[in-house]
């Protein structure tokens, strides 16, 4: 009963003939001890698309990237890790990783991106959790974009503002 339940067992690892670990085929080790199952459907981060893992891995020189992937819905190359956490997250913990990526708006398509998010049920949560950590990075000095266009806005005019009283003075 034991030797049908580890023949059973998907990430089951057997000796070889010289004693040394082999490989099982159905998993692949992403970085160091994240083991994820080729057939296990993960959403890439960028679409929020849903796929087998396996369609998310890419070749290199030394034959499949164990590190890198690209999605196969929307072509963004990707940090394997970032499935596994795709794979174990919630909308707060979402978040959290766009809010700390750098550049993630410019990598997505907003539209489909929105719509796969309200598909999930993660809409109001998502924006909950993001306006605040928005906000306390904004209390934390740490100036957001919308500050910055309107610090931006008023030095501008400001600055005309000089011109045309000097401009009253000189006439």
């Amino acid at each position: 009963m034991r030797s049908e339940n580890f023949k059973s067992d998907r990430f089951q690892t057997s000796f070889s003939s010289i004693g040394g670990l082999k490989p099982n085929p159905k998993v692949v080790q992403v970085a160091h001890e994240t083991l994820v199952p080729l057939d296990q459907n993960v959403s890439c981060p960028f679409c929020l698309g849903l796929s087998e893992f396996r369609r998310f891995l890419v070749s290199n020189k030394q034959g499949i990237s164990r590190s890198m992937g690209k999605c196969c819905l929307c072509g963004q190359g990707l940090y394997l890790k970032s499935l596994k956490m795709m794979s174990e997250t919630d909308a707060a913990k979402y978040a959290k990783w766009v809010f700390e990526y750098g550049g993630f708006w410019k990598k997505i398509n907003f539209n489909i991106w929105k719509g796969r998010l309200k598909m999930m049920g993660w809409t109001q949560p998502f924006w909950d959790e993001y306006q605040k950590l928005k906000g306390e990075a904004s209390e934390d000095g740490n100036e957001g974009f919308m500050d910055y266009i309107d610090r931006k806005q008023r030095e501008e005019q400001e600055e005309w503002t000089k011109k045309e009283d000097l401009n009253e003075i000189r006439s």
